[in-house]
């Protein structure tokens, strides 16, 4: 149910939720972090709903290894919540 709902939702994504959702968890980005997550989102959110974690080792080179770390925390978190 919930990966039928993110699916439908996902058009509407913007950079400043994506800014504003990781503010509320405790993760700060910048502008260019921001686009980077906003087009790997895009690109990948079909494969990330499906559990396929392979797509984040693309982030690997283009983000920090915290802010990596920040992000594939969040990721299993809200995988065995919603997923």
């Amino acid at each position: 149910m919930y990966k039928e709902l993110i699916k439908k939702w996902i058009p509407n994504l913007t950079p400043n939720i994506i800014k504003d959702y990781g503010k509320k968890t405790g993760i700060l980005l910048t502008e260019s972090e921001t686009t980077i997550l906003y087009q790997f989102i895009m690109k990948n959110y079909s494969e990330i709903l499906e559990g396929n974690e392979t797509s984040f080792n693309e982030l690997k080179n283009k983000i920090s290894p915290n802010l990596y770390q920040q992000l594939l925390k969040l990721y299993k978190e809200q995988k065995n919540k919603y997923l």
